[in-house]
């Protein structure tokens, strides 16, 4: 095996070490050098003339999809997760990408995910573990630009974790790789051969749909809209039976939600949010910020094994929304588009990621409101680690 490539620079410090400090958050809202935190909403002005079609938030850095298939991105590069060089705290296209056409991206924590209209996949950046820097792949320690992921084909959807990704292909088999520690990729990986972990390898699961993920567990939809999920279970965040197994290793199917027809499911560090065919949401996993947004709904067996995390196990149904469209999951809070084009926001409100100007947590599902979005069509939403961001069209 060559010896595996490492950019100096890389600090090996973990990710979550970081989420605080300042010089981060000024680079994540690609609003310029001097903007710190903001409220409520803001213009990013540098993407208004690039016909966006798409964007993707992760732990600390964002993409924007343009319609001719181009990546813009912005935010901290420290294990070059922007895939380019040069100014971080304002959005500016990613390299590497000129004879591609992306139709798709995600971004974990340290890392971004491509998919062509070819159904190729393309990353950059690195996975981290426990410990540090992981890699991302066996030769590659720190990948600056995306390069693509051999030995996948035909893909139609992606889904990305703090530090895994999974990638489903037109036949309905699930790939997996990246960090295992907690069971999110659907394998047992050997702590002496975690390096394994970054090789793409089949899930147990076939004729899925559509995947999703949270910070270290795993969902798939079936074509009949029946979720699975497997991965860290700590909180019940992946909505299986048994509250005692905190590390559910292979796909099963969620239960409690066998009568419902599920078209989307994600997660965010403890919790998940499924939404319906018909528009409902259900939550289940940590809720001691709100992340649920179930208030203080009572919910039998709603603490966990050590009695002092308030955590809802069993998928509950949200109230008090109307029909949702479209939901994406942050670290500690979610977001929801509406049917009527409205976004809802609930969570840890310490960060202001919710978008309602305070810093207090938000229990319940709050309508958005500012200047920037009112008589705006919103397209799209994407809740990041701690901020989020909005795709709008001016009416």
């Amino acid at each position: 095996m060559a010896p595996r490539k490492v950019t100096p620079s890389t600090p090996t410090k973990h990710r979550s070490d970081e989420d605080h400090a300042p010089r981060h958050r000024k680079r994540v809202l690609g609003l310029g050098e001097g903007t710190l935190l903001r409220k409520k909403p803001a213009n990013l002005a540098a993407l208004n003339d690039q016909h966006i079609v798409d964007i993707a938030a992760g732990g600390m850095h964002n993409m924007a999809l343009t319609q001719e298939g181009k990546l813009w991105s912005w935010g901290v590069n420290d294990q070059r997760t922007l895939g380019r060089s040069g100014d971080e705290y304002t959005p500016l296209p990613v390299e590497g990408l000129d004879d591609v056409k992306v139709v798709r991206v995600a971004c974990s924590d340290s890392l971004t995910v491509a998919l062509t209209d070819l159904g190729h996949v393309y990353t950059w950046g690195t996975f981290r573990s426990a410990e540090g820097i992981l890699g991302h792949s066996k030769e590659t320690e720190v990948q600056s630009l995306p390069t693509r992921v051999v030995g996948l084909e035909d893909i139609v959807d992606i889904a990305t974790g703090t530090d895994h990704v999974l990638a489903l292909d037109n036949t309905g088999l699930i790939y997996s790789w990246g960090n295992g520690q907690q069971m999110q990729l659907g394998r047992r990986i050997v702590a002496r051969r975690m390096l394994n972990g970054l090789t793409p390898e089949s899930v147990g699961a076939k004729n899925m749909t559509k995947v999703g993920a949270g910070s270290y567990h795993s969902f798939a939809i079936d074509k009949d809209g029946k979720a699975s999920a497997w991965g860290l279970n700590t909180y019940g965040q992946c909505g299986l039976d048994d509250a005692k197994v905190e590390n559910i290793p292979t796909v099963g199917p969620i239960k409690a939600l066998k009568d419902e027809h599920i078209v989307d499911i994600q997660g965010g560090e403890h919790h998940s949010i499924a939404l319906t065919k018909d528009g409902r949401l259900f939550g289940f996993g940590r809720s001691d910020s709100h992340q649920l947004g179930l208030g203080y709904t009572e919910v039998p067996g709603t603490e966990d094994s050590t009695s002092h995390k308030k955590a809802i196990r069993t998928p509950t149904l949200i109230a008090d929304l109307p029909p949702v469209d479209a939901i994406s999951v942050g670290g500690n809070h979610t977001l929801a588009l509406t049917r009527e084009g409205d976004v809802y926001a609930w969570g840890f409100g310490e960060m202001l990621a919710c978008g309602n100007g305070e810093e207090e947590d938000v229990e319940k599902p709050l309508k958005l409101t500012g200047q920037q979005i009112e008589g705006a069509k919103i397209l799209k939403i994407a809740a990041g680690g701690q901020h989020s961001v909005i795709l709008a069209v001016k009416a």
